[in-house]
């Protein structure tokens, strides 16, 4: 073999291998974007389908009737929650919501332009109030079925197993009852808080648990949530307004009124996308919030919309 053809041999090698390694980044990059999007998909309907659930069951406070009864808009924030009342029947509001300008003390490291919301309800799942363990900081409602019992009180809310004396239907025993759930739903600024630097926002939930507020990382990449309310005017079950914050008038400043919520969210990618192209600026139309702006810094983002029926609140309304 000569000097040139050894030459020639080495400059073809180097081209092949150089096509091979422009084909493997190629792939490695798009293999890059798919995960990146795959997991920003995840997240977005993994945070649709847990307000979906959590909102459809606000306002189920038990098989009692909820009909004439009164609302309340205790403070979220509180580990002792009120709003609770047998005489005359008496509930806290199903939901709550909080613009970007009222304060909750409670969330820590709050998304400034975020919305906020609790949601109230009672457990599905019923448990004997013999079998609840002494020292239960949990919260517990009781309802009378017997109709030997007095009027008053028509529930017990309490976390004393000895306060729960209503009877069944029967009325030859202690009627059960149901664990009491008060949620709130924000975006923090970051994920794990604290000195490593991370400010990846993160949808988080504060639940009461006993009487304590637990604050749950949810998903990563939330960086944006907002909400329109829909008020039953008429008294129908249907909303008949759509807002943002309560109404200054009529029916529509209470939240109790609240049969029906669009929620907006946007979610952003973990990290940064690799091109300009893939990460421009946007403009998100979010129904009656308007349009978003977001930056263009790198990050991919896609936004998300849907409606949920309050099927508790409205329910009750159409049958009246």
């Amino acid at each position: 073999m000569t000097l040139v053809e050894l030459m020639v041999g080495l400059a073809l090698g180097l081209v092949v291998v150089s096509s091979l390694l422009l084909v493997l980044a190629h792939a490695s990059t798009r293999g890059q974007d798919l995960q990146r999007t795959s997991i920003q998909i995840e997240n977005g309907r993994y945070v649709a389908e847990v307000f979906r659930e959590d909102l459809r069951m606000a306002g189920f406070f038990g098989e009692t009737s909820v009909g004439g009864a009164l609302y309340t808009q205790p403070d979220p924030c509180s580990n002792a929650p009120v709003g609770w009342n047998g005489t005359p029947l008496t509930f806290p509001a199903p939901v709550q919501g909080y613009g970007s300008a009222d304060v909750l003390p409670c969330l820590s490291n709050r998304r400034v332009g975020t919305d906020a919301i609790v949601i109230r309800h009672v457990g599905v799942e019923t448990v004997v109030a013999a079998a609840i363990p002494g020292g239960n900081t949990q919260y517990y409602v009781q309802y009378s079925y017997c109709a030997g019992d007095p009027l008053a009180p028509r529930l017990m809310f309490s976390n004393d197993r000895s306060a729960f004396t209503l009877k069944d239907r029967a009325c030859t025993g202690v009627n059960a009852v149901r664990p009491y759930v008060s949620r709130i739903y924000y975006v923090a600024d970051c994920n794990h808080c604290g000195a490593d630097g991370d400010a990846t926002p993160t949808l988080k939930r504060v639940d009461l648990v006993g009487n304590q507020l637990i604050t749950t990382p949810l998903a990563e990449g939330i960086e944006l949530l907002r909400f329109e309310y829909g008020f039953d005017i008429d008294g129908n079950g249907s909303p008949d307004s759509y807002l943002t914050a309560l109404g200054a008038l009529g029916p529509t400043a209470a939240w109790s009124n609240v049969v029906s919520l669009k929620v907006h969210f946007i979610t952003r990618s973990l990290d940064k996308a690799i091109g300009d192209n893939l990460a421009a600026a946007q403009d998100f139309q979010l129904g009656g919030i308007g349009a978003v702006s977001t930056a263009h810094d790198g990050y991919t983002r896609k936004a998300y919309s849907m409606a949920v029926r309050l099927v508790n609140p409205s329910a009750v309304r159409e049958a009246q």
